[in-house]
């Protein structure tokens, strides 16, 4: 929708982003057994900047314009302009899907379904709670508590954790954070 690319297009364009990746992808980089990653609602690369460093071809879904051209000048990265609202399935199956910060529940099929075996699966965002402080406030953008280990069950848990943490504005939010490992057939 044209209103929610002006917003993250603004979002972006106007805030601090931090380029620093997440500790769950630092603590489980050694569980990618082969070389093809997609990030989901990849922003402006954080993620993706620190896998195609590290050699990892990486394919990322985006669609603010703002990001797509940050993510074009990545080495390795290869974009995938989309809006995740109308994506009806992703290019190729992947070693390692990500996806921190985005919840489209529609997506949830597609990215079991584009899992190879024994691939790794991370999946962090924020967890509805009345203790959260300021947005996302909207319940479609939020989880349930214990949702991704109900959704995501058949896989191979490997780290699941749901706890607060200090957003960059200084405010809390309740976080749930998932490795998992696609089971071989």
């Amino acid at each position: 929708m044209i209103e929610d690319k002006e917003r993250w297009n603004e979002k972006y364009a106007t805030l601090p982003i931090s380029m620093k990746p997440s500790p769950l992808l630092t603590e489980h980089i050694d569980e990618i057994g082969g070389e093809s990653v997609l990030d989901i609602a990849a922003g402006m690369g954080r993620h993706a900047g620190y896998l195609a460093n590290l050699g990892f071809n990486v394919d990322v879904v985006e669609f603010s314009d703002t990001a797509i051209t940050r993510l074009s000048s990545i080495p390795g990265v290869r974009v995938i302009e989309s809006d995740l609202d109308e994506i009806e399935d992703f290019p190729k199956s992947y070693d390692a899907i990500l996806c921190f910060n985005y919840l489209n529940r529609r997506l949830f099929p597609i990215i079991k379904e584009r899992l190879l075996p024994g691939a790794l699966l991370l999946f962090e965002t924020f967890v509805d709670d009345e203790r959260n402080e300021g947005p996302p406030g909207k319940k479609e953008y939020l989880l349930e508590k214990n949702e991704l280990l109900k959704v995501f069950g058949e896989l191979y848990i490997i780290d699941y954790r749901e706890r607060f943490v200090e957003r960059a504005n200084g405010r809390r939010a309740l976080m749930a954070s998932l490795a998992a490992i696609k089971r071989a057939i």
